[in-house]
């Protein structure tokens, strides 16, 4: 299996991952050891351009995680340097038309799934990776499987095409934020509200009756047990600058004692 996050789901069930706002190449190694399955490197909300998300992509892998882009757009630059760079996995938030949905495939696959441009770049140990070594259909074919497209559900007007949208070929999964879901559903926060629970089900069915992946944002170790119990296949637990400070400031705590 050439991605590590759909291993990792096959192996033990669920993948366990995280955010990273600031962390370089050296925090990202560290916390490898954590056991973390996967990292989302957030190019839209945190500060990395072209050449740090790249080292950050290839860090993570060398740790032996998957390294998931959350991108800021459907534009070509911004998706086609992901996973030329070794992105395994494509996040892209605010998505509302289905067409969007449509365009990320477009531009995330291979013909002839989409029309992503050729290159064998580094992510692909610039065609030397076994897995890029074969004929040129064999490598579009082999990418296609490598590289995940994981879009968010976080507006009322995804929530509402969901059925649709899952059914795309090339989408492999959804990715749910739920905090901008919650603020487009007009309930900012109120994660408890019977409301926001039908509409993460009806995300979560919409998945699992085409047998696509379901992932969710979570704040908490309970949040996160909760999801993995209810039988999502990945949830993304916190954001490095959270738990790093929540971690020293624990520690100062201790030793103030």
């Amino acid at each position: 299996m050439l991605n590590k996050l759909k291993k990792a789901v096959a192996e033990k069930g669920s993948a366990v991952g995280t955010f990273l706002g600031i962390s370089n190449p050296s925090t990202i190694e560290d916390i490898g050891y954590s056991g973390l399955d996967f990292v989302i490197i957030d190019t839209e909300h945190g500060p990395y351009d072209t050449m740090p998300m790249s080292d950050l992509i290839q860090a993570a892998a060398n740790r032996g995680m998957s390294p998931v882009v959350r991108v800021a757009d459907v534009t070509h630059r911004e998706i086609q340097q992901a996973v030329d760079n070794g992105a395994e996995g494509i996040v892209v938030p605010c998505l509302r038309d289905v067409n969007d949905y449509k365009k990320l495939v477009e531009l995330g696959k291979f013909a002839p799934i989409g029309n992503r441009g050729f290159i064998k770049g580094r992510g692909s140990g610039f065609g030397n990776e076994e897995w890029a070594k074969g004929t040129l259909i064999e490598y579009m074919e082999n990418s296609n499987e490598k590289v995940l497209l994981l879009p968010q559900c976080e507006t009322v007007e995804s929530l509402e095409s969901i059925e649709e949208i899952v059914r795309i070929e090339g989408i492999d999964g959804i990715f749910i934020g739920p905090f901008d879901l919650s603020i487009s559903m007009g309930i900012p926060g109120q994660f408890d509200a019977p409301e926001f629970s039908a509409a993460v089900e009806r995300i979560f069915k919409a998945c699992k009756e085409v047998n696509k992946l379901c992932i969710i944002y979570t704040s908490t170790v309970a949040e996160a047990r909760k999801y993995i119990e209810m039988g999502f296949e990945g949830v993304a637990n916190s954001i490095d600058t959270i738990v790093f400070a929540q971690a020293y400031t624990q520690m100062v705590e201790d030793i103030r004692k």
